[in-house]
């Protein structure tokens, strides 16, 4: 099994697309990208050169691909582009039910474009598939963070070949929900590639008691799971702190001797946001310090006091 990190926000832009190649089947997930916000640390001109270069990465991957996997419809995870889709088969998220009115507006208008096209659909949502001896499995849908969160649902995807597996997690956001931890434990896969917290939203539309409920919940995936390595990406890596944020998650996966990962690092290179924080220094945040529980304790009571008073 190969895994190839096509676009990831580690790299520069809003996107989560990884290739998988099997001896059965080319697998893409999610080829979707957007650009990052004005917190990123880089000039709009850097951020529209990655832009390019990573939209013709994802091109280039569904073009080899024999399976393209869509977990739901942001754009950051999916491109609107008939021709990306043509003579695929596409697995994707159901376009009707367990979706929210803004996803379930943007999967018509994408099933318009494809059905145009040469390829099959089918919904994947708890599903199976098997394709020689490659299975990919869907989760039921699952909530994009928070439960009865307006961002809807999402399916997460796992990718196994002899004894070897992917589990993608999608956009979880965290995970936020015990419940999520249990399913990913269970399949204990090789790889696990997950989305974190949304950090870069803190204090807008994320909150440290969140945050706080995130980073133990990532704990206890790390303790109930042996994976290879861990890639942590996507929605954390928008945001230069993420090391001293995530600071109780990085110091559990040193004693526990696993690898936590960004998709760049994986690649061998710095993260686009560090690069970016090192040349043009800081946007929006320009103090900070590791994040002990005790001090995220200190947070979240202070919050409190404030909001009583």
């Amino acid at each position: 099994m190969r895994i190839d990190y096509i676009a990831f926000d580690s790299l520069g832009v809003k996107s989560s697309c990884v290739a998988i190649k099997t001896n059965d089947v080319r697998i893409v997930i999610d080829p979707g990208i957007a650009m990052e916000t004005n917190s990123f640390p880089l000039p709009l001109s850097e951020k529209l050169i990655l832009d390019r270069r990573y939209k013709k990465a994802i091109a280039m991957a569904c073009k080899k691909a024999d399976i393209i996997v869509i977990t739901h419809y942001h754009y950051d995870h999916h491109i609107p582009k008939a021709d990306l889709y043509k003579g695929k088969r596409l697995l994707i998220k159901d376009p009707i039910r367990n979706i929210n009115k803004s996803q379930r507006e943007r999967a018509a208008y994408f099933l318009n474009l494809v059905k145009k096209i040469k390829r099959e659909i089918e919904i994947a949502d708890g599903k199976r598939f098997k394709f020689g001896k490659t299975e990919i499995k869907f989760s039921k849908a699952l909530w994009h963070g928070v439960e009865k969160t307006p961002l809807g649902k999402v399916i997460m995807v796992k990718v196994k070949e002899g004894n070897e597996s992917v589990l993608y997690s999608s956009d979880i956001d965290g995970p936020y929900i015990p419940d999520y931890v249990e399913l990913m434990a269970k399949e204990n896969p090789s790889v696990l590639i997950l989305d974190g917290h949304p950090t870069y939203l803190l204090g807008f539309l994320a909150s440290f008691s969140l945050l706080k409920k995130v980073l133990q919940n990532t704990i206890a995936l790390l303790r109930k799971t042996n994976c290879r390595y861990y890639i942590l990406d996507h929605h954390l890596l928008r945001d230069y702190r993420y090391r001293e944020l995530y600071y109780e998650v990085y110091r559990e996966a040193k004693r526990l001797g696993k690898q936590v990962l960004t998709a760049a690092e994986a690649l061998g290179k710095e993260p686009k946001v560090i690069e970016g924080y090192h040349r043009y220094g800081p946007t929006r945040w320009r103090n900070w310090e590791p994040l002990s529980f005790n001090r995220l304790d200190q947070i979240i009571a202070h919050a409190k006091a404030r909001a009583t008073s």
